[in-house]
């Protein structure tokens, strides 16, 4: 999931486009101009289509606000915003009911905004998407996922894998199918939160309403830092997230074991998911037991029996 279309034809905007969504890992391609949005939205596969109002044609400096009902018929698929400098009731009435999911306005905090908005039409598409897949389809899109994370080369887009390859995991455990990767605000981001909605005995004694995760490098261990911080991210949740996944492919340093170890407290717990671990939860054939399996681990390994 992942795969934008910008069409725009500020070639500062595309610039910050291609700078700000590319560093997430977001597949991004652009148009700058009608002819070239239309072949590009009949290639398909598009999740999101970004449509300045402004971009110049024909008819005049309001022909993407033109072409929100086009690319609802070329892409019904794909989630629309409108971007738009200045967005008055007039314009953005039209594009909602030409189709579009939302808009975005060019203002001070474009920045934050849009990787905010673009997050949650991801999340409407990756439900639309999941929930109209058989048990099979899902589980192959799941393997597909994570062959792609393993052989991406790119990071950002390596870890975007990461990110959804987790989504899509945790979709199929019982009453932790509410997922969304990267929520942000001014102090912190947090790569994935999971809403525990389960009635298994064990995940309701847990007493935890949120568990939180992380996903880190590929290609080196995780560090005592890094922990420090998904620590604190954990003890500010009010008490309402007292479980967290730490997941390294490239594997735990001896410092952030010990940090772990040293910050260990009664009021919430970290399981450590190393390579070996995720390719274990990707293939098991029960996610649930695993999960416990990883549970019982950590409890272990932090009273100093397991290791």
């Amino acid at each position: 999931m992942g795969r934008i279309l910008i069409i725009d034809d500020d070639p500062s905007f595309l610039q910050l486009y291609r700078a700000r969504l590319g560093a997430e890992g977001y597949l991004v391609e652009t148009a700058d101009e009608i002819e070239k949005a239309l072949v590009r939205l009949d290639q398909g596969g598009w999740d999101v289509v970004l449509v300045d109002q402004k971009l110049d044609g024909k008819t005049g400096p309001d022909t993407g606000l033109d072409l929100v009902s086009e690319v609802s018929r070329r892409a019904p698929l794909a989630k629309t915003i409108l971007v738009t400098g200045y967005a008055t009731e007039a314009a953005v009435t039209r594009a909602f009911q030409d189709g579009a999911y939302d808009y975005l306005e060019k203002g001070p905090i474009f920045r934050v905004l849009l990787l905010a908005k673009l997050r949650n039409a991801l999340e409407a598409v990756r439900a639309h998407h999941f929930g109209e897949l058989s048990s099979d389809e899902a589980e192959a899109a799941i393997r597909d996922t994570w062959a792609a994370a393993e052989s991406e080369t790119d990071p950002n887009r390596k870890g975007k894998l990461l990110e959804d390859l987790m989504v899509l995991v945790f979709k199929t455990i019982p009453g932790f199918r509410h997922a969304s990767a990267r929520r942000r605000n001014e102090e912190e981001e947090i790569d994935l939160v999971i809403r525990n909605e389960s009635t298994d005995p064990f995940w309701v004694n847990e007493r935890t309403s949120y568990i939180l995760a992380e996903c880190k490098n590929w290609t080196r261990p995780a560090g005592a830092t890094e922990i420090r911080s998904f620590l604190w991210k954990l003890s500010r949740k009010f008490n309402r997230s007292r479980l967290g996944l730490f997941i390294a492919p490239g594997g735990f340093s001896a410092p952030l074991r010990s940090d772990l170890h040293g910050e260990r407290r009664d009021d919430y717990l970290v399981l450590l998911v190393g390579k070996a671990d995720l390719r274990e939860l990707v293939l098991a054939p029960d996610r649930n037991a695993f999960m416990k399996k990883l549970h019982e681990r950590a409890v272990l390994e932090m009273h100093g029996e397991g290791r």
